[in-house]
């Protein structure tokens, strides 16, 4: 024993040699808990905004259930769910990093590469380090082999990390401590009468005995009970805030939420179906509706992780799981039945088979297969004689082909392995010879081993490596196969999959080694027969009645879910309804009036003029927010998607900062743009739906304050390998939100309760929510009554790499534009009309068809230049008509227009051969931009020089933003005129401020060449450089007068 105790000390230092790097980790938690108020004081809020990512140092071994990582790279258990709860709740983002051993993670703390640790008791602060209050109770249980008597002294224990050796030895005086890797390794010891006893807190025994299916252990408390303090955090004290905050949280904290975690990871709850599914990508919902059946290969002789029953039907472990993976997916699974496990993996290789169950993840690696997370751990054991002499091994080690320990087999055996297909014929060969021995997985020996034809073999000992880890496999043309089963693993409760995987046990004791332990075995086994055989037919019978029961339940749970959930439908279909009539009839009623008006006065231009003015702005108003319903539609079916393109950071914060401003100045509030200068990359991004966030957020800000400022900050949180973290904060000084209205305001149609201020359809926070969470990012609330609130969206965003300066390109005069004849075909005449009449306002001539026939006939004595014409059209479809004009006429630019906005009808629409696909309503710009590629026939006539190419964002044609934006330009331009003219007087004086404020404006107004010579000038200032842009600016000036002043864009 003391050779093996060396050995397992010099392969455990072997290992930490070998890994010393650290190895960052996912903080994977699983508890949503929102509290009120944490009870943090000014001073420790404005800690933790300077602090936005605390590092946790974790170490190897693991120890189940305070943390484990059941995928490659992610970090779960009862210290990530207090952990994930405390991120949520205090607005920071935890950083995991797992050291080689616990003096490596303590070393990181003193040398401030780690900020903190968990499972943290007196021993650390015997250390040095200071420790918050418990979050765990640690309450220390002697584990023992059930096997053992009374009279049996206690020589050799284990003492799992945490307790003080001595303090613990004054119990067992005569006692001598044995070490081992980790608890899993002493319990397998101890199951198989290594040790004696084994110190251990209850929480870690509970879940490590039902976990590794040791049937022969029992757990009992201690008299008088040790003293301990419990687990909690430990920190440096330079890190003492820190610490103080995580008090703060842990007090107010409910006793709900702890009890909660504790029972998730106790490891014997039963299976319950969890109501919030799985949410998949729009990628994985299109992999999963193009493949709903799913073959998976499963060797046919694995019980108890897989058997097949006389009527050819699989049961075991897989069974339950890949039930719950197809109540999670919407899978069917097919099972396809093979000898053996070998023959299984290579009909996934070969791609006959789209998964494979019941396989370790090393031997799917082996296969060359991807895999998924692991859904259960089993230890090694190796099965021989009784005779057979415990620890040693054979020359000749059994093993089977596709599921073995191969490592160890080649360092043990000297490469003296023989493979064999099945189980069950390497058991047949051990009963033969008591010279071989067979590895196999404990799980599967405990149930085989109970069959009387190998009375005669029993478990020898564990094999010391780590635990094997059952996982699915797939070929890698099938990796989003993984993701799906990874997300729907992930998605079943960690107590739920325990109680699945309990089910292999199979209630068999370890066989004893002495003569005194078989006598008794043979004793208790004859005086038993005869008690089984007169409790079968009641235990039968009592089986039957709870199997009955369980079904009742089940039935009853099923109708009052799905009724909750018609009730839940019904409501919300209730408030879809009562939200829409008042947001749709409201701008409706205001463009009808206002309309009605312009008829009844038609002679009165100026009125007629705002009236117009009104409509347009409550046009636009119902537009928006028949767009949020469309993204709420796309979000709820997963077909949002984000076109991200090119975009400078700068000018993407910088321009709608100047809407902000003049909607914050109309309130007479106060705007601050705070901006990181070191801001200055392009990245990857969609550039609408950043905006829209923005716009949304800051809109709120300005919308909700009364009096103060709004404060908008756009700061870089750090750089990670071509990715920009970025981090952008409203604060405000309104009235505040309370508790129960942050608690709904990211549910649709949900509105605050302000008074005296006109609520919104309540859709807006619930799409940006949705926005950042795709664009790898979050957004988060922070707010009391009567102090403001805060909104912080963090975001990832793709850095594109540094491009060289390409010359403007000047735009086309008008002289060298042509008109173009348009063919409209729309069987709506008012479409038609609207169509004709702007087309005509561009300079182009416009033909009218009123259906697809029509412009076949009209098509055979005249080709246009280009045909626009509606999608949904009776008889022919505009998709149709397509597709005919491009087979007889392939040179004439086909564009389509619809009112159903939907992506899916725009590439619909490229599919049937046409360019592009205009969403109605199609406004000017829209159109000019469509047909500007194209190359027409007739000059279009000479515009005026004052005329602008605007194309203001839709914010900004609401109520009185446009007149106040107009203002704030002309009031920029006058103040840049005055720079420009002190300069002509004194040239020393810099431009470089007052051009980049002005440019900034001038980007919404569609002066591209004016803006060229801004930045020349910002370069390098010359006389007659800024004579030509004083010139151009009064131009400028006088065209915004007139638009401002007629309320018509000129």
């Amino acid at each position: 024993m003391r050779i093996l105790s060396g050995l397992l000390l010099l392969l455990v230092a072997f290992m930490a040699q070998g890994a010393t790097a650290q190895e960052p980790l996912k903080l994977l938690s699983r508890s949503m808990e929102t509290i009120a108020d944490p009870g943090l004081s000014a001073s420790e809020w404005r800690w933790l905004r300077e602090h936005r990512k605390i590092r946790l140092a974790v170490w190897l071994p693991m120890s189940p259930p305070y943390d484990i990582t059941t995928g490659l790279n992610d970090y779960g258990g009862i210290n990530a769910d207090f952990i994930g709860l405390a991120a949520d709740n205090l607005g920071v983002e935890i950083e995991v990093i797992r050291y080689p051993n616990y003096h490596a993670a303590l070393e990181a703390l003193r040398a401030g590469e780690a900020d903190f640790i968990a499972q943290a008791s007196d021993n650390q602060h015997n250390q040095g380090l200071i420790l918050s209050h418990p979050y765990s109770p640690n309450a220390a249980v002697e584990v023992v082999n059930n096997e053992a008597t009374q009279d049996d002294a206690v020589r050799k224990i284990a003492i799992a990390p945490g307790y003080d050796p001595q303090r613990v030895l004054q119990r067992y005086p005569n006692a001598e401590i044995v070490p081992f890797y980790s608890p899993r390794h002493a319990l397998e010891a101890l199951a198989f009468r290594k040790i004696d006893l084994f110190f251990c807190d209850g929480v870690t025994a509970r879940y490590l005995v039902n976990q590794s299916n040791i049937s022969n252990l029992l757990i009992r408390s201690l008299a008088p009970p040790f003293p301990v303090s419990g687990f909690s955090f430990a920190a440096m004290p330079k890190m003492q805030m820190w610490v103080r905050v995580l008090n703060n949280f842990l007090a107010a904290l409910p006793e709900s939420a702890s009890v909660e975690i504790h029972r998730r990871w106790n490891g014997g709850i039963p299976l319950s179906l969890s109501e919030q599914k799985p949410v998949f990508t729009s990628l994985e919902n299109k992999w999963i509706d193009e493949h709903k059946r799913i073959r998976v290969a499963v060797a046919e002789d694995n019980p108890p992780i897989a058997f097949f029953d006389d009527g050819g039907q699989m049961r075991g472990i897989i069974a339950d799981v890949l039930t719950a993976l197809q109540l999670r997916t919407g899978f069917t699974f097919v099972i396809q039945r093979f000898p053996t496990q070998r023959a299984a993996l290579a009909s996934v290789k070969a791609g006959k088979s789209d998964l494979v169950a019941g396989v370790t993840q090393g031997d799917i690696w082996r296969t060359d297969l991807l895999t998924t997370r692991t859904w259960l751990y089993n230890s090694w054991v190796m099965v021989g004689q009784v005779h057979s002499v415990p620890g040693a091994v054979s020359p000749g080690v059994l093993s089977l082909d596709g599921q073995s320990p191969e490592e160890w087999l080649r360092k043990q055996s000297g490469g003296q392995t023989e493979k064999v297909d099945t189980w069950r014929q390497g058991l047949n060969r051990i009963v033969h010879s008591k010279d071989r021995m067979m590895a196999m997985p404990l799980i599967v020996a405990n149930t085989l081993l109970a069959n009387k034809a190998y009375a005669v073999l029993h478990i020898l000992g564990s094999i010391d490596i780590d635990p094997m880890r059952f996982s699915f496999g797939a070929s890698r043309q099938s990796w989003p196969l993984i993701t799906i089963i990874n997300k729907a693993l992930i998605n079943i409760p960690p107590e739920d999959l325990h109680a699945l995987t309990r089910g292999g046990n199979a209630g068999n004791s370890f066989t004893s080694t002495g003569p005194k332990q078989v006598a008794l075995s043979t004793v208790v086994t004859v005086g038993l027969a005869i008690t089984v055989l007169l409790c079968l037919a009641a235990a039968w019978a009592y089986r039957r009645h709870l199997r009955v029961q369980q079904r009742m339940l089940k039935i009853m749970s099923a109708q009052r879910q799905s009724r909750n959930l018609a009730h839940r439908a019904s409501r919300a279909k209730s408030v879809f309804l009562t939200t829409m009539s008042h947001e749709i009839r409201t701008p409706i009623g205001a463009i009808m009036g206002m309309l009605e008006l312009v008829m009844k006065r038609p002679g009165d231009t100026q009125q007629n003029r705002q009236s117009v003015q009104v409509a347009w702005d409550a046009a636009q108003a119902l537009l928006l927010l028949i767009g949020n319903i469309l993204d709420v539609s796309r979000i709820e079916s997963g077909r949002l998607v984000l076109r991200p393109e090119r975009a400078s950071l700068r000018k993407l914060i910088e321009e709608p900062a100047m809407l902000f401003e003049g909607m914050a100045a109309q309130k007479g509030l106060a705007f601050v743009l705070e901006r990181d200068a070191e801001l200055q990359e392009d990245v990857l991004v969609d550039r609408s739906r950043f905006r829209q966030i923005l716009v949304n957020i800051v809109g709120n800000a300005i919308k909700f304050t009364e009096r103060g400022q709004i404060t908008l900050s756009v700061q870089l949180d750090g750089r990670d390998e071509g990715y920009l973290l970025l981090r952008i904060t409203v604060v405000d000084t309104g009235e505040g939100i309370d508790e129960a209205t942050r608690q709904r305001l990211f549910q649709p149609f949900a509105q605050g309760n302000t008074p005296n201020v006109v609520q919104g359809s309540g859709l807006g926070l619930y799409i940006c929510r949705t926005l950042t969470m795709m664009m790898g990012g979050s957004l988060a609330i922070h707010s009391e009554p009567g102090h403001g609130t805060t909104v912080t969206v963090s975001l990832k965003l793709p850095v594109m790499a540094e491009r060289q300066d390409v010359p403007d390109i000047q735009p086309a005069s008008p002289l060298s534009r042509l008109s173009l004849r348009v063919l409209i075909v729309d069987d709506n005449p008012v479409g038609r009309m609207v169509l004709s009449q702007q087309l005509s306002w561009l300079g182009h001539r416009a033909i009218g068809a009123d259906s697809s026939a029509s412009a076949l006939e009209a098509l055979k004595h005249a080709q246009p230049d280009a045909v626009i014409t509606d999608c949904n059209m009776p008889g022919m479809s505009g998709f149709e008509l397509t597709q005919l004009i491009r087979a007889h006429y392939p040179d004439i630019a086909v564009f389509g227009a619809t009112a159903d906005a939907r992506e899916i009808v725009r590439e619909r629409a490229r599919e049937a051969g046409m360019r592009d696909c205009l969403f109605k309503p199609v406004t000017l710009t829209m159109l000019a931009e469509l047909l500007a590629p194209l190359k027409g026939s007739v000059p279009v006539a000479e515009e005026p020089q004052d005329s602008l190419a605007c194309n203001l964002p839709p914010e900004l044609l609401e109520g009185d933003n446009l007149p106040l934006f107009l203002s704030l330009q002309i009031s920029v331009i006058d103040e840049s005129l005055a720079h420009l003219r002190a300069w002509l007087v004194a040239p020393e004086t810099s431009l470089r401020e007052t051009l980049h404020k002005l440019r900034s404006g001038l980007a919404l107004l569609g002066v591209p060449a004016l803006i060229a010579r801004c930045e020349a000038q910002e370069a390098t200032p010359d006389r007659g450089g800024i004579h030509q842009l004083l010139a151009e600016l009064e131009q400028l000036r006088a065209a915004l007068q007139r638009w401002h002043d007629s309320g018509r864009q000129p």
